[in-house]
């Protein structure tokens, strides 16, 4: 690079370096192209999961088995998009999907970290982001979650308010002793709403607390610090817990989020207020939007479109 710079004006303004260009005739070529298992996606992190290494999954047990929570998955798959784009910030995540959770059915588990190419749209980037495990019997990849990520290159003011502190018409009358004991299945280290406001058909409110350095949760972190915080979103997917079973008489898990949007780069220590906004309710599924926000009622972080999956069976996967 440096003797490009150094070199003569009159020197060609272009050097190549490389090797001769296959001919798109080759048939191996075309037989590649062809190939559906092909993307474009690069591998970023081969990552070993256990629960020497995450101490916190013993926090997070489901059927009697280590489940890494979504919270934690989106945090992941933030750090893939981030990976190869210095100097960006993590404004969100479209279309998170949660297809397989990654379940310890032993004592250890590698996940694959993918991303693709950063793609620019008017102010923002927009990156393709997965996390994978094998294959299946077909070949094709196993995904166990996916998502695309946005990249801004500085914060973007939040939105205000917009009467979401109302729906919680009825103050809430269990204790979270009870609420933990008898309704959620989460450690220690997940406990993270510190108190519930109110309730009421149309959603739920708490004030719920942000998660400690990762080195408290995990061994070896991908980062020393958080991108999003994942104890505030369990935290909410707690809550959709909460008001499923108290509406609805069963519990649920999450599946689906279709965005999240973050306005700053980090929660505040003091915790924040979650609102849950419930938008619609079938037998099997329940649809909302979160709004988190500080002491001073500005919006740090907003996810719209969360889908959770309600089932009767799940209360017993809850306390196994």
């Amino acid at each position: 690079m440096l003797q490009e710079m150094a070199a003569p004006i009159d020197t060609p303004v272009e050097t190549i370096i490389g090797v001769t260009l296959p001919q798109a005739a080759d048939p191996k070529i075309q037989e590649a192209e062809k190939d559906p298992r092909k993307d474009d996606l690069a591998l970023l992190v081969r990552h070993q999961v256990d629960t020497e290494g995450y101490p916190v999954l013993a926090s997070h047990i489901l059927a009697g088995r280590p489940v890494v929570p979504f919270a934690l998955i989106a945090e992941w798959l933030g750090h893939g998009a981030l990976h190869d784009n210095p100097g960006l910030l993590l404004h969100g995540l479209d279309d998170l999907r949660l297809f397989s959770g990654i379940k310890l059915d032993k004592e250890k588990k590698t996940i694959r970290l993918m991303a693709g190419k950063a793609i620019k749209a008017d102010n923002t980037f927009s990156v393709d982001v997965q996390i994978r495990n094998g294959r299946h019997p077909d070949g094709s990849e196993f995904i166990h979650s996916s998502a695309r990520a946005i990249l801004t290159d500085q914060w973007i003011s939040p939105p205000q308010l917009n009467g979401e502190a109302d729906i919680a018409v009825r103050p809430y009358h269990r204790d979270l002793k009870e609420v933990y004991d008898k309704i959620l299945f989460h450690g220690n280290d997940l406990r993270g709403i510190n108190s519930i406001t109110g309730y009421s058909d149309q959603g739920i409110i708490a004030n719920v607390s942000t998660a400690p350095n990762p080195v408290a949760w995990i061994t070896q972190p991908l980062r020393s610090r958080w991108i999003a915080d994942p104890l505030v979103l369990d935290s909410a997917f707690q809550l959709a817990i909460i008001w499923c079973y108290e509406t609805k008489g069963t519990v649920s898990l999450p599946s689906y989020a279709a965005s999240y949007r973050q306005y700053r780069d980090r929660f505040p220590v003091e915790g924040v207020r979650a609102i849950l906004k419930v938008n619609h309710v079938t037998a099997s599924k329940m649809t909302g939007d979160f709004t988190f926000t500080d002491a001073n009622d500005v919006i740090v972080a907003k996810l719209n479109g969360y889908e959770a999956i309600m089932d009767t069976g799940l209360q017993n996967a809850f306390k196994n």
